[in-house]
């Protein structure tokens, strides 16, 4: 009889929690869950250009590729732009029709890494003035692709911590 009581205890427990949780999305259950130094967190110089790569350079950029990686989105803010996020180490990533971007605080590295990978990929990338482009561009690369394609990177302060992002952006997208 003794083991019988926790264990009516244990599903009375879970009975409640599923009852308290309805109506709450699969998606907002797990962003309210979610460590909030993980919704821009530290990643290493690998892992922002492993992501930017596999989301904005190689990979389809939609819900289904981010989600099956484990991401998340974020309540949309600006229509057709979609930001996603998971809890873990790897950069947040943004996504819309034009563009891509990847996020993280920054940390030492990611410049040198970012720099050294455009060289790698993009043989015949020729930089271009980033001033143009906006306020927190620190490097832009036009890229010898069909539309041209621009890569920049953008270093912001937000709230106190810096914060990193790679940006793949092709203008002549439809």
């Amino acid at each position: 009889m003794r083991g019988v009581f926790p264990l009516a205890l244990l599903c009375g427990a879970l009975a409640l929690s599923a009852c308290s949780a309805q109506g709450v999305s699969s998606d907002t259950a797990e962003l309210r869950n979610m460590w909030r130094f993980n919704l821009v967190p530290k990643s290493s110089p690998a892992l922002m250009v492993s992501a930017f790569d596999r989301f904005c350079v190689e990979g389809p950029r939609d819900d289904a590729a981010l989600r099956a990686a484990g991401y998340v989105p974020l309540p949309e803010k600006t229509p057709g732009a979609r930001a996603y996020v998971i809890d873990d180490r790897r950069p947040a990533v943004a996504v819309s029709d034009k563009m891509c971007m990847v996020q993280a605080e920054s940390r030492t590295g990611q410049t040198t890494r970012f720099q050294n990978y455009v060289a790698a990929t993009y043989p015949g990338a020729r930089a271009v003035d980033p001033a143009p482009l906006g306020q927190n561009i620190e490097q832009a690369w036009s890229l010898p692709t069909n539309p041209t394609a621009l890569i920049a990177t953008e270093r912001t302060v937000s709230v106190g911590w810096y914060r990193y992002a790679l940006i793949y952006f092709r203008p002549g997208a439809t």
